[in-house]
C-alpha cells in the first residue's frame, strides 16, 4: 500500500464552524459581526480558493456596511494574514456572494473569512 497526503481546506466547511484554524488566533474570529443578518450563504467550491502555492492558513478581515439591499457594500480588507492579495480578493468575493436579509441597515460589520490548505496526515492507498 501506499500512503497518499490529504489536503485539507477549511474554506469549504460553513463560515460559521465552531473552531478556527489551529494557526488562527479565536480572537480573529471573535470580531464577526452582523451574523444575524445571514439570509444565505454561498456554496463555496474549489474555484473559491485563493490561487497560492504550498500549504499556508490565513485569515482575512473585511469591514463592511449593509445597506437594506441584501448585500454588503463598501467592503475593503483591514487585515490579512499572511498579506497575499490573493486571500483579500477570494474572501471579498465570497463576501459579495452572501445574501443579507433584505432591509438589513448596519454601518459597521466585520467578516472574518480563513483559508487553510495544510497537510493532516495520510491515508492508505490500494495503489
Amino acid at each position: 500500500m501506499r500512503r497518499v497526503p490529504v489536503l485539507l481546506s477549511s474554506c469549504l466547511l460553513p463560515l460559521f464552524a465552531a473552531a478556527a484554524p489551529a494557526g488562527i488566533p479565536p480572537s480573529v474570529m471573535e470580531r464577526e459581526t452582523c451574523r444575524q443578518h445571514v439570509a444565505e450563504m454561498p456554496r463555496v467550491g474549489p474555484a473559491d480558493l485563493p490561487r497560492v502555492p504550498g500549504e499556508y492558513e490565513s485569515y482575512v478581515v473585511i469591514d463592511y456596511r449593509l445597506d437594506g439591499s441584501g448585500r454588503a457594500v463598501d467592503a475593503r480588507v483591514v487585515e490579512a494574514q499572511p498579506r497575499k492579495r490573493a486571500f483579500g480578493t477570494a474572501a471579498l468575493a465570497l463576501l459579495a456572494r452572501i445574501a443579507f436579509a433584505p432591509g438589513a441597515v448596519e454601518e459597521h460589520c466585520t467578516h472574518v473569512r480563513t483559508f487553510s490548505k495544510v497537510r493532516r496526515g495520510s491515508v492508505e492507498s490500494p495503489m
